[in-house]
């Protein structure tokens, strides 16, 4: 039996103590928030971490697992975490031009990509859920969506 290989992504949403969120300017897809591949032998969490500090130089507490999203064309699972700013110096990297801190609301607008938009609304007004969506990425469309109370098993 051949067993399905999926690329692993964690990202997470960053808040600081003014509750701007932090967005980072990618070279391909404009304005999002910090994430990236979780690189092999490390943990879900510590993969996040890293990625939000390698693309904008924040360190952060992450606070909460509010979501995942799977691209079924190519086996990618995406993974949201809510964060905590702890310290660092904003800055752009290899892969962004530059980080920035935004109110909720402008960062809603500043995002331009569908998708990244549908999480990113998630993550600042679902309220806690857990979100789990099925999608396609050309033309973006979302194939399941089902939202679940923190810690609940069932969907509401």
């Amino acid at each position: 039996m051949d067993f399905p290989k999926h690329i692993v992504s964690a990202a997470g949403l960053v808040r600081n103590g003014k509750n701007e969120v932090l967005l980072v300017k990618s070279f391909h897809r404009g304005w999002e928030f910090p994430g990236g591949i979780v690189e092999h032998g490390e943990s879900l969490l510590d993969g996040a971490k890293r990625e939000i500090w390698e693309e904008s130089g924040a360190q952060v507490e992450i606070t909460a697992f509010v979501g995942v999203c799977k691209n079924v064309d190519i086996n990618t699972a995406n993974l949201d975490f809510l964060c905590r700013y702890t310290g660092g110096a904003l800055r752009g990297s290899d892969e962004t031009a530059e980080a920035r801190w935004f109110t909720p609301q402008d960062a809603l607008e500043a995002v331009t990509m569908p998708l990244t938009k549908a999480r990113l609304g998630h993550m600042l007004y679902g309220g806690g859920k857990l979100r789990f969506f099925t999608f396609r990425k050309e033309p973006f469309e979302i194939l399941q969506d089902v939202l679940l109370p923190a810690g609940a098993l069932q969907p509401d």
